[in-house]
C-alpha cells in the first residue's frame, strides 16, 4: 500500500439545506476519480428545520488505509504534543483506532452534541482531503534541495482586497521614502 502522503487540507463548509443537490459530493468524486485529491475523511452534519440531527460520513480510504493513515496522523499529533518518541507511539495507536472507526474521531454522541451549534435548516460539512496532484512537484522540489519557505491558500476575494488596499495606499499622501520605482526600493 502506498503511504505517501501529500499536503492535507481541512475545509469546514456551511450550507443551507434547501440549496444542497449533491453538487459538492459529485465534485469531490470527480476530483478523486481523476487522482487530483483523495478524501481522507468527510462528515456532513445536518440539522433539519425540525431540529433533528442527521450525519453522513465517507472516505476514499479502505478500512486498512484508514488504520494506516490514522496511525500516521495520530503519531504526528502525539509527537507534536509531547516532542517524544513515546508521544509519537501513543498517538499512533490512538490515531489508528480513532480514525479507523470514526469520522473525524467523533462518536455518535459527539455528533449529536453539535446540535446546539448548528442552526436549523443548515449543514456543516467537514472535509479532510489530500492534494495528490502536487506530490510529484513536491518530490522534484525535494530532490533539487528545495525547501518550502511559505505556503497557504489565497482566495480571489483576498487578492481583490489586496488590490483595493494597494489602490487606497497609492491615493494616500506619501513622503515617497518607502515607494517602489523601477522595481527598486528607494
Amino acid at each position: 500500500m502506498d503511504t505517501t502522503l501529500g499536503p492535507v487540507q481541512l475545509m469546514v463548509i456551511g450550507l443551507e439545506n434547501d440549496k444542497m443537490q449533491g453538487q459538492i459530493a459529485r465534485e469531490l468524486h470527480r476530483a478523486s476519480d481523476q487522482g487530483q485529491i483523495r478524501v481522507l475523511d468527510a462528515l456532513a452534519i445536518q440539522k433539519t428545520n425540525a431540529g433533528a440531527i442527521i450525519s453522513l460520513g465517507g472516505s476514499d480510504l479502505t478500512p486498512d488505509q484508514r488504520v494506516t493513515y490514522g496511525a500516521i496522523v495520530g503519531g504526528l499529533l502525539g509527537l507534536g504534543a509531547t516532542g517524544t518518541e513515546e508521544g509519537l507511539e501513543e498517538g499512533a495507536v490512538m490515531g489508528a483506532d480513532t480514525f479507523a472507526n470514526r469520522n473525524f474521531g467523533l462518536s455518535v454522541a459527539d455528533v449529536q452534541s453539535k446540535n446546539t451549534d448548528l442552526p436549523p435548516g443548515t449543514t456543516a460539512l467537514l472535509v479532510l482531503l489530500e492534494h495528490r496532484w502536487i506530490i510529484p512537484l513536491r518530490d522534484a522540489m525535494l530532490s533539487a534541495g528545495g525547501v518550502v519557505l511559505a505556503q497557504g491558500l489565497v482566495r480571489p476575494e483576498d487578492i481583490m482586497a489586496i488590490g483595493a488596499h494597494s489602490a487606497n495606499a497609492a491615493i494616500a499622501p506619501s513622503s515617497g521614502e518607502d515607494t517602489l520605482q523601477s522595481g527598486q526600493m528607494q
